[in-house]
């Protein structure tokens, strides 16, 4: 039987993506390779928060969740304590990036939506060690507050990018 919890944890995954595809939205005509520098440090560019949010969604929502996840030949490059490339002819085309991005958010809908509360219950592929319970419930709660910190991300390029939001 299909989880009403389930189904509510997929809402709450869209609607965090929501917000992050409302200031990517107010960025359409910057550029995603620019890597902005703050007091010597340097920021992750756009296209570098974009391909991480898919790399992380697959190896959360659908890895680690048991779900059909995607080999992505790129995801070393955006994964978690990786440095982002110096020069645009680095990384994957912007638009290859994006449609996995796209891609990937709709299996992990699909995926979270066919959840049962036992499913929900089961543990993760791996041990996580900053989730509160070792079970997909608690997992697809990081990955929703995960997002959060990333559309935070991109909500200061459009700051600094001196694109209005509100």
């Amino acid at each position: 039987m299909i989880s009403v919890q389930a189904k509510l944890m997929a809402e709450q995954i869209d609607n965090s993506r929501e917000l992050t595809r409302f200031y990517l939205s107010k960025l359409k005509t910057v550029d995603v390779y620019k890597s902005f520098e703050i007091e010597g440090l340097k920021l992750n560019p756009i296209i570098w928060e974009v391909g991480h949010l898919a790399v992380s969604q697959n190896w959360l929502v659908l890895y680690l969740g048991h779900g059909e996840s995607e080999r992505i030949p790129w995801a070393k490059e955006f994964a978690i304590g990786s440095t982002p490339a110096e020069k645009k002819e680095d990384y994957p085309s912007f638009i290859e990036v994006w449609e996995t991005f796209k891609r990937i958010h709709i299996k992990s809908l699909e995926h979270v939506n066919s959840l049962s509360d036992k499913g929900l219950a089961k543990a993760p592929k791996k041990e996580i060690p900053f989730i509160k319970e070792n079970n997909l419930k608690n997992l697809l709660m990081h990955s929703i507050r995960h997002e959060g910190i990333h559309a935070g991300h991109i909500s200061w390029h459009c700051k600094l990018f001196g694109v209005k939001t509100i």
